[in-house]
């Protein structure tokens, strides 16, 4: 069956202080590689980015929010308005070390569901999982009434929680997992694309803002 897959590329990257879909890691910005990793899985890729050709990328569709202001929710929610197909993968252009393996295992659940995403260390992981477009409703519930955090509207929608030891086969959760909101977390990652244990303590903390 056909798929989507949606790239979150509209936060404001506050905490970074520059734009971090251009971010340059091994030679390619972290929007390209994000788009590398999905070609091979996905059957169209949609860029939520609150721009229509920002990047321009050939047979890529760039989709602005329809409420903007309220971060990620709002992305998630344009992209799956885009999609051509039920289910989507979707992932934030901030974790650079995901995998296409990661996103086939996620996709390869979602049958019965509406919602596929893994829970790492009792924290929801929102921005790498699997929607389909059943949660457009729930999802515009939340966001005319203000609400912006993504996992809000999950008790609306039938959730499939993926644990972290199901996902121990797939790879190492803290380089799938591994996000960027500030300079100092660059340093996590070496040249050769590896994460970087003890660089800086207490990987993924993921900001509903960014």
């Amino acid at each position: 069956m056909a798929v989507s897959g949606i790239i979150l590329a509209g936060g404001r990257s506050s905490r970074m202080g520059r734009d971090k879909t251009l971010l340059s890691f091994n030679n390619e910005t972290l929007i390209e590689r994000t788009l590398k990793k999905l070609a091979g899985v996905v059957d169209e890729i949609i860029i939520a980015s609150n721009h229509t050709a920002k990047y321009n990328f050939s047979g890529v569709k760039e989709v602005p929010d329809h409420y903007p202001g309220l971060g990620p929710l709002a992305g998630l929610h344009a992209g799956l308005l885009a999609a051509q197909y039920q289910y989507a993968f979707v992932i934030s252009c901030d974790m650079p070390l995901f995998t296409g393996e990661l996103a086939r295992y996620l996709l390869g659940r979602r049958s019965g569901y509406d919602v596929i995403a893994p829970e790492i260390r009792q924290r929801w992981e929102p921005l790498c999982a699997v929607y389909s477009r059943s949660c457009i409703g729930p999802i515009e519930q939340c966001l005319q009434a203000g609400v912006s955090q993504v996992y809000q509207f999950y008790p609306e929608v039938r959730v499939l929680k993926i644990a972290e030891r199901e996902l121990q086969s797939v790879g190492n959760l803290e380089e799938l997992f591994c996000n960027l909101n500030t300079p100092g977390d660059l340093t996590r990652l070496d040249q050769n694309g590896r994460y970087v244990k003890q660089a800086v303590p207490g990987f993924n903390c993921r900001q509903q803002e960014e």
